[in-house]
C-alpha cells in the first residue's frame, strides 16, 4: 500500500534534504501552459477535466487502469542529464523539454506517497503491492544507501542503476524510481518550485527558454551541454519537427536532415525514438 502516515512522509522528505536532492517532473510546452493556468502539476485526470491542452501519452489508458490517472508523477532524478554527455546513448526525455524542479518539501502535503522502483505505466503495474513501504527501503535506491559512505555531496543524490536495484531488491524489472501521489485538487502547487532547466530547443525560430520565460516569473535556465554536437542535434531537430514528419524511418532516409543527425537517429532505437519525437512534436514544437 501507499505510504499514508505522515510521520513516514517526513522521514522520506529529511532523508531527500539531508542528501540535497530535489524531485524533477518534465511536461512539454502545451502541458505547462496549462500547468501555469491551473497553478501547479496536476495529475492527468486533473488536466483532462480541466478541459485545458495537454499532450496526449501512449501510456494514458494505461494510467486509468492502473489507478494512478488521479495522482500527480515525479522522479528523483533528471532524465534529460543522459543525453547531454558526449558519447552516451540517451535520448532526451521524452516527456519534454522543460524540467520543473521541486524542492523536497513539496511532498509534505500530500495525503499518500508511492514510490515505485519502475514505471507505473508498465502494463501490470499494482500500485498497492509494487510501492515501497518505509524510509528505510526508500534509502536503498540511492547509490550509497547509507549517505555517510561518501564525502561528495553530489555522490549523495545519485539514485542507483537497474542493475543494482534488481540485486538490493531481489527483483528483475527494475528501471528508474519513481513517485506518484496522492493530493488535495490533484495539483502540487508551484510554491515547492526551485527553477526550471529547459533543454536547447528551437520554438517558432526562437530559443524555447525564451517563450518559458514568458510564462513564469521564476528562476529559468537553459541546460548545459557537455557534447558541442548534441547541442547541435537537438536545436536541429526542433526546429525540422515543426515542418517535418521526423520519425526515424522518416528523417533517416529523407534529405532534409544533416548528415550528423541522421547519424544519431540511426543509432537510435526506434521505438524509444519514436515516441519521443511524436511527444516532442506535438506537445511542443507545433504547439
Amino acid at each position: 500500500m501507499a505510504i499514508k502516515d505522515k510521520a513516514e512522509i517526513e522521514k522520506i522528505v529529511k532523508v531527500l534534504e539531508a542528501r540535497g536532492t530535489n524531485l524533477y517532473h518534465a511536461c512539454q510546452l502545451k502541458d505547462f501552459r496549462s500547468y501555469i493556468s491551473l497553478g501547479g502539476i496536476p495529475s492527468r485526470n486533473n488536466l483532462l477535466s480541466s478541459g485545458l491542452d495537454f499532450t496526449v501519452f501512449d501510456t494514458d489508458k494505461i494510467d486509468q487502469k492502473n489507478n494512478v490517472w488521479d495522482k500527480v508523477f515525479g522522479n528523483f532524478s533528471d532524465f534529460g542529464r543522459g543525453f547531454v554527455k558526449k558519447g552516451t546513448k540517451s535520448q532526451p526525455n521524452p516527456y519534454g523539454p522543460i524540467q520543473i524542479v521541486l524542492r523536497p518539501n513539496a511532498l509534505r502535503a500530500v495525503a499518500d506517497l508511492s514510490i515505485s522502483l519502475r514505471s507505473a505505466g508498465a502494463q501490470d503495474f499494482d500500485r498497492d503491492k509494487e510501492c515501497l513501504k518505509n524510509v528505510q527501503e526508500f534509502e536503498r535506491i540511492f547509490q550509497f544507501a547509507d549517505a555517510r559512505q561518501t564525502e561528495n555531496l553530489n555522490q549523495r543524490k545519485n539514485v542507483a542503476f537497474s542493475k543494482e536495484l534488481n540485486i538490493r531488491f531481489g527483483r528483475d524489472d527494475c528501471t528508474s524510481p519513481e513517485f506518484n501521489c496522492a493530493i488535495e485538487n490533484e495539483l502540487v502547487g508551484f510554491k515547492d518550485v526551485a527553477f526550471l532547466i529547459v533543454d536547447s530547443c528551437v520554438y517558432q525560430g526562437r530559443p524555447l527558454l525564451e517563450e518559458v520565460r514568458k510564462l513564469t516569473a521564476r528562476s529559468v535556465y537553459e541546460r548545459t551541454y557537455y557534447c558541442s554536437d548534441k547541442k547541435m542535434i537537438i536545436e536541429e531537430l526542433s526546429t525540422l519537427s515543426a515542418t517535418h514528419d521526423c520519425t526515424h524511418k522518416l528523417l533517416v532516409e529523407g534529405g532534409f536532415a544533416s548528415e550528423r543527425l541522421k547519424l544519431w537517429v540511426g543509432g537510435c532505437n526506434d521505438f524509444h525514438y519514436d515516441r519521443f519525437i511524436r511527444y516532442l512534436s506535438s506537445g511542443t514544437t507545433r504547439a
